[in-house]
């Protein structure tokens, strides 16, 4: 129900750059949430609005915070374009929160983070 309401989203991961936490075709579920009113912990997976492609989301790893903005990381840094490349996102591109993983594989096994 929550999903319907706005307050979730169920997204489809694309790309290595999570890597081994996220795999590609894996399901996560968000929780809506901004940096001004509920600043995710350092190490959270979170997905963001990609500061120079409008409507691509980014899904990585907050690695810090500071005045300039957010750090976020993929955690296979060989296949990710993050903050290396694009330095701190705005805290306004902050969507929300992964609070879990639906495996693709066969099991469909959830994980909670």
């Amino acid at each position: 129900m929550l999903l319907f309401c706005g307050r979730r989203l169920l997204l489809k991961v694309e790309g290595e750059s999570m890597r081994p936490t996220l795999n590609p075709d894996d399901r996560v579920l968000v929780r809506r949430t901004s940096a001004d009113t509920d600043t995710p912990p350092l190490g959270a997976v979170v997905v963001a609005w990609h500061p120079l492609r409008p409507g691509l989301r980014l899904i990585k790893r907050l690695q810090s915070v500071g005045h300039d903005g957010m750090i976020l990381l993929g955690d296979n840094p060989s296949s990710s374009t993050d903050s290396r490349q694009l330095g701190p996102i705005p805290p306004s591109a902050l969507i929300g929160i992964v609070m879990a993983r639906v495996s693709s594989n066969q099991s469909r096994q959830a994980n909670r983070f």
